[in-house]
């Protein structure tokens, strides 16, 4: 044993040697580039407007959109999920990582980039990283799913680190979508004194949110405000933008107003009627498929028949919700994870057919009972959607009561009390397979308690597949299962729409309503 952790050494620090040249041969490059943008940058304020306030100054306990958005700027991962406008997918790139290698199936070995500093002055090393990784493996809600197998277990065995910037993570078995989790922000890397300063608590104090990213976090007012500013001494290229102001206006009308009237620069959470209006007088309006997918979830345990089940999809006419509630910003669903996820299966959508919705009813023996649909009160549009499925179930002999609920009543009672017949919500994953877990025997957003063993079997197989294009049949075939097994109404997934003034450019948004700010500028 000892002689094969030896020999193991060895390749490593081999591996090390090699790595090590092949970078130091890019930065020169890197630090060439990083000057002639700097050189470029114009120092102007952003002013974003946001629907909601931050829950959180803690990136492991972030959960919302809006938390990520702001605390996105300040906290960078290992790796980098970001978005190809053109092939309109999904794609995840090094980022505090200069290289990796798998060593073997359960041994990844990770170099980090040299010369990459926090915000507090000191310099990145993999001790932070180690210590950023076991605290959102411990503490973050995400984090606890990210880092898990399908069966709830750990998937990280130890972090050994080997110096300042190599250390490997052993896993206890393979597992293929490990860089993907690698990538999601509740995954962040903090200095390892903060990490162990809030091991068990979370992180309360402006002055201990540090991260590597471009932005710093200066100053928060509840309900009214956040600011970052830019830190001069970001690794990359140091961003144009001095500082962002993230204005919270909650009501969508006034957020709208505000940039349309040039009090703020970008809006986020335009609806559908108002963007049409917004661009018709000459505002940009930046419109992309995201990954949310809005569902409205059958409890299987409540409704065990699949034919009741299958009505219901053929009961909704789908590109009549999309086009005539939402305006045309959504994508009639054909799968039930977003289309933007590499391996996506476009699948035979449910037609709208209210004669065969009734007759699976009554080759099911009808539906003697109305159904409860809930709803949060937090989205209007669920709200409305909540209504619109009423009326179209209603139309085949299904007849459902509207229970709308505060949003944390309606989180215990759908996806911890599972007290519900019906109930909207969005799925919005960040990898592939990450988002087909979500429909496994037991897991925690299996808020339906759909349950398949053949289901959970291939989403085991596919977790250690080393071929892709072997993991991509497999993804395939677990969509196509649950697709014909219906435990939701497949509706729509929802497109990101967010509003600039006139003047503001180079601005990138992911599909998860997070706005990419490294190559914005401000003009006029």
């Amino acid at each position: 044993m000892q002689g094969t952790d030896s020999m193991s050494r060895r390749i490593v620090a081999v591996i090390i040697i090699i790595l090590a040249m092949v970078i130091g041969s890019s930065l020169y490059i890197t630090n060439w580039s990083s000057r002639l943008w700097r050189d470029l940058h114009s120092a102007k304020e952003l002013r974003i407007a946001i629907s909601t306030d931050i829950t959180t100054l803690d990136i492991n306990y972030a959960t919302s959109v809006t938390d990520f958005e702001v605390l996105g700027k300040v906290y960078e991962s290992l790796f980098r999920i970001d978005y190809d406008p053109v092939a309109k997918k999904l794609t995840y790139s090094k980022w505090l990582v200069e290289d990796y290698k798998p060593i073997n199936d359960t041994n990844w070995l990770f170099i980090l980039r040299s010369n990459i500093r926090f915000h507090n002055g000191e310099e990145l090393t993999a001790w932070d990283v180690k210590a950023s990784i076991e605290r959102s493996a411990a503490v973050s809600p995400i984090g606890k799913m990210l880092l898990r197998d399908a069966h709830g277990q750990p998937i990280i065995e130890s972090i050994i680190v080997y110096n300042r910037t190599a250390f490997i993570v052993r896993l206890k078995k393979p597992f293929v979508p490990l860089l993907e989790h690698l990538a999601h922000l509740a995954v962040a890397i903090m200095p390892r004194d903060v990490a162990e300063k809030y091991r068990d608590g979370r992180i309360d104090s402006v002055a201990d949110v540090v991260g590597t990213g471009p932005y710093r976090l200066v100053e928060y007012v509840r309900g009214q405000h956040v600011k970052l500013q830019r830190f001069n001494e970001y690794w990359r290229r140091e961003p144009r933008i001095e500082s962002v102001l993230y204005m919270i206006i909650t009501d969508p009308s006034t957020r709208a107003a505000a940039v349309e009237t040039g009090q703020v620069d970008i809006a986020v959470g335009i609806a559908p009627e108002m963007a049409i209006r917004l661009k018709e007088r000459g505002l940009q309006i930046h419109n992309e498929t995201g990954v949310r997918f809005v569902i409205a979830a059958i409890n299987v345990q409540k409704i065990s028949d699949v034919r009741i089940r299958q009505a219901m999809n053929y009961a909704v006419d789908r590109r009549a919700v999309v086009y005539r509630m939402m305006g045309g910003f959504a994508v009639v669903a054909q799968s039930i994870v977003s289309p933007i996820f590499p391996g996506h299966a476009q699948l035979e959508s449910y037609s709208y057919d209210p004669e065969r919705a009734r007759e699976l009813i009554e080759d099911a023996g009808g539906l003697n009972r109305t159904l409860t649909l809930v709803v949060s009160t937090r989205s209007p549009k669920d709200v409305e959607l909540a209504q619109v499925l009423q009326s179209y179930l209603s139309a085949v002999g299904i007849d459902v009561e509207i229970q709308t609920m505060e949003h944390t009543a309606f989180l215990k009672k759908v996806f911890t009390e599972h007290d519900f017949d019906l109930a909207i919500y969005g799925p919005s994953p960040s990898s592939l397979y990450y988002g087909l877990t979500y429909w496994r025997s037991g897991a925690a957003l299996n808020a339906p308690l759909y349950s398949n063993p053949e289901v959970d079997r291939l989403l085991d197989e596919a977790a250690r597949e080393g071929s892709r294009e072997r993991q991509y049949e497999l993804y395939r075939r677990v969509q196509e299962i649950v697709w014909h097994e219906c435990p939701a109404i497949w509706l729509y997934y929802e497109n990101i729409i967010v509003a600039t003034r006139p003047g503001i450019e180079g601005l990138k948004i992911l599909p998860f309503q997070m706005l990419i700010l490294d190559g914005v500028s401000v003009r006029g």
